[in-house]
């Protein structure tokens, strides 16, 4: 039997790697895979592992984001021990062509693709299809980048490293959160807390601020804790969690003057949301405490990401597939 032509997409994080095929016509993104990253050596690996388990396919053009600054051909990860070259990797895929993008870059890409379904808003203001678009996800690290639009309608991603700026205590109670925080660490970024080793760490001083036994909770144990236990500590965590959440974003939507929304996504976001514990009103009420701008960012749109797919989609349409979307099969085997 013939193979059929298609084009290879994937989305790394810290913890998992995903890697599917798109068809170019179609933009139709499926057979999509789950890998830890732990379990191979490079990513070249995973993705001869990844022919292995579609066999039917023949890719000869790749594109990949990546939860990493790309600049250059060498790509070291900050949040796992893939090192390798972006040529090399080319090379050893048998593959044409491999771009490789930044994961929130890749997500950007995807903002004017998504459907209704794949968002959920958080506020209620009204749609600004022109303006620049900023969104953040929390996962294995904090990623943050922005979409620009161009005086000829073109959107442009912007990519960075806005996780690591330096957190800012609005508070006394964040004031001695971040004192307890920077005793294990010369640099305390907003990273530090809004990620999922960050969550631990928000945690433990959550609990020595109130007095409590400091447990040696995971992350998906932290959230567990609220919704199975009603842990107070568990709970507080999360509330400060959305508060600084909201902080930070209000604050990278300032930096980009983000009138067309602010988008938050992310495997740790999601998980806090998909629980029902995502506190709204104390993360617009951070979003928006901005001071003499206070009033101009009560009116950006707001938006969390329903979709854990953005990363692909964005990633195909960095191959300019301009209908990118995700099989609804790939979606029920993958729930």
């Amino acid at each position: 039997m013939k193979r059929k032509d298609k084009i290879l997409v994937g989305d790394i994080g810290g913890t998992n790697c995903r890697l599917a095929t798109c068809d170019v016509s179609t933009g139709l993104i499926d057979e999509i895979r789950v890998m830890a990253v732990a379990d191979f050596k490079s990513l070249d690996e995973a993705i001869r592992e990844f022919r292995a388990i579609v066999p039917r396919y023949k890719f000869s053009c790749g594109s990949i984001s990546i939860a990493n600054p790309i600049a250059s051909d060498r790509v070291s990860m900050t949040n796992a021990h893939w090192d390798f070259s972006i040529e090399q990797t080319r090379i050893n895929a048998g593959l044409d062509r491999l771009i490789m993008l930044n994961d929130w870059e890749a997500v950007a890409l995807s903002l004017p693709v998504l459907q209704d379904s794949d968002l959920e808003p958080i506020n209620y203001c009204p749609k600004n299809e022109t303006g620049n678009r900023a969104l953040c996800g929390v996962g294995t690290g904090l990623g943050a980048a922005g979409l620009v639009r161009r005086r000829d309608g073109e959107w442009v991603p912007v990519s960075g490293e806005g996780g690591h700026v330096s957190f800012s205590p609005v508070s006394e109670e964040e004031s001695a959160i971040f004192k307890i925080i920077q005793q294990k660490n010369d640099h305390v970024s907003f990273e530090k807390i809004l990620s999922g080793p960050g969550l631990v760490s928000l945690y433990r001083a959550v609990a020595k601020l109130n007095g409590a036994r400091v447990e040696r909770f995971t992350p998906q144990e932290i959230v567990a804790g609220v919704t199975s236990q009603n842990d107070p500590i568990c709970k507080k965590t999360v509330e400060v969690f959305c508060e600084i959440l909201g902080n930070f974003a209000g604050n990278l939507c300032l930096t980009l003057g983000a009138t067309g929304g602010i988008y938050v996504g992310g495997g740790v976001t999601q998980k806090i949301h998909g629980v029902g514990l995502f506190e709204r009103e104390k993360f617009l009420d951070r979003l928006t405490q901005k001071g003499r701008l206070s009033g101009w960012l009560q009116d950006i749109p707001a938006y969390l990401l329903k979709t854990p797919y953005a990363g692909l989609i964005g990633s195909a349409v960095a191959l300019d597939v301009g209908r990118a979307r995700v099989s609804n099969r790939s979606i029920s085997q993958l729930t």
